[in-house]
């Protein structure tokens, strides 16, 4: 693993802060991008997610000269309504970023497949450059369709050092033990986890936190149709899930806020003792650059230091969970690009080349095996084996963050703020999640 000590880019972190909600939660191409009477090659590339990408592109440009990169950003929810209009048009984009999941599902088929370039340019073995994970959840069958950008997991709670060292605790393993921390913690006048109940997605992070700890891996059998949402595995889990809100360790409240901005700032500012996230929080809260910017939420200056750990087993002598999740997102070549080895080019540097070197400088996860994040901007020194070991544990996820059917996440996440609001109704709840997983077209 090649270990990256550039300097931090000036502006860059503050588009990976503004986009941490993200990675959580007009055309322009054949037509547009064809040359000019010298020869050179415009690509146009589309997406909502990219730091530093003027940084990018530039030195994506001194590498390939005779190409040049028009990138068009869009708000996330834009770039949803926008990508099929502009992908099936006559000015389409050359390169296009993708989520796995439903994404994936929907723009594949809109997609170069990949692989014919990458075994020319990268050899037999080109897997071995990529997380298998960041391979197999931008696949379609046999279709290399994306490869991914950066990577990221949940399964973690981040902590504040200082909060649970006036608490006088340490961090917990089970929900045994958190419950003891959280009543010391709450003790002192400050939340214990804090929670944005109001977000679907970040309720659906923990129940598969709890699921993958209690019986790992058998959620994916269930998203895969092989088991019931309903089955006693699920109805324990679904129990355990809705005793976070019952014992102390999620305050009152919690089905009024948003995990970003309410639950995040209480967090950082020292109002809480843990919170329920993932590595795309690192770069927030681990560096000096990124806790500054997350710390323009708060009035008067961050706590912290902030570390990760894994996400507490809710059964004793079970293990927490191992992390899950995959690509962050990827990058796609268009079917209909008129350029498409420019195009592959790009997305190889994107994801593969230089563009790697400049995402783990700006302590975001690379996709690339060989590149190691940067941890020179640490607040603290003692961050860096915990950063280190986030980036280790990527090679080894349990499975995917990203339910790939849109239907099925929207039931599951119906079904847990049910279960907030009325724990008596999980076994319902689940029925529910189970029928729509049956009803299906896999």
């Amino acid at each position: 693993m090649r270990t990256l000590h550039a300097e931090r880019r000036l502006a860059a972190p503050a588009a990976a802060i503004a986009l941490l909600c993200l990675a959580a939660c007009g055309g322009g191409g054949s037509g547009d991008t064809s040359g000019d009477a010298s020869g050179d090659v415009r690509l146009t590339m589309i997406g909502w997610n990219i730091a530093a990408a003027e940084e990018t592109i530039a030195a994506f440009e001194e590498e390939h000269p005779g190409v040049t990169v028009e990138f068009r950003p869009y708000a996330y929810n834009d770039y949803l309504q926008a990508l099929r209009p502009a992908l099936t048009g006559n000015e389409g984009p050359d390169v296009f970023q993708v989520q796995p999941g439903g994404m994936l599902t929907n723009y594949e088929p809109l997609a170069a497949d990949l692989r014919p370039h990458l075994e020319e340019s990268l050899g037999e073995q080109w897997r071995d450059a990529y997380y298998e994970a960041g391979l197999e959840q931008l696949a379609y069958d046999d279709k290399q369709a994306a490869l991914p950008g950066i990577m990221s997991a949940a399964g973690l709670v981040y902590y504040d050092q200082a909060v649970l060292d006036e608490a006088g605790v340490e961090v917990p393993t089970t929900f045994d033990e958190w419950e003891t921390a959280c009543a010391a913690v709450v003790a002192t006048g400050r939340q214990c986890l804090a929670h944005g109940a109001k977000d679907a997605w970040v309720n659906i992070d923990v129940f598969l936190s709890v699921i993958n700890s209690d019986a790992p891996g058998i959620v994916y059998d269930a998203i895969a149709g092989d088991v019931a949402w309903d089955a006693p595995e699920f109805v324990t889990a679904a129990t355990e899930f809705a005793s976070l809100f019952q014992n102390g360790i999620i305050a009152e409240g919690a089905a009024s806020r948003a995990e970003y901005p309410d639950a995040f700032n209480e967090f950082v500012a020292g109002n809480a003792a843990f919170i329920a996230l993932g590595t795309w929080n690192t770069a927030g809260t681990m560096t000096s650059e990124g806790l500054a910017l997350s710390a323009e939420g708060i009035s008067g200056e961050p706590s912290g230091p902030f570390y990760a750990a894994p996400f507490p087993a809710p059964q004793s002598g079970n293990d927490p969970t191992a992390l899950f999740g995959g690509p962050d997102n990827g990058w796609a070549v268009s079917a209909q690009s008129a350029h498409p080895d420019e195009a592959y080019d790009l997305v190889e540097f994107l994801t593969h080349g230089g563009g790697q070197d400049v995402q783990a400088s700006l302590a975001n996860f690379p996709a690339n095996t060989e590149v190691a994040i940067s941890t020179a901007d640490v607040v603290v020194p003692e961050q860096v084996q915990n950063i280190e070991e986030q980036q280790a544990g990527l090679a080894d996820l349990v499975g995917a963050r990203q339910i790939p059917y849109p239907d099925l996440e929207a039931a599951l996440g119906h079904a847990l703020s049910s279960i907030i609001a009325d724990p008596g109704s999980i076994e319902g709840a689940l029925a529910e999640v189970e029928q729509v997983s049956a009803g299906l077209d896999r």
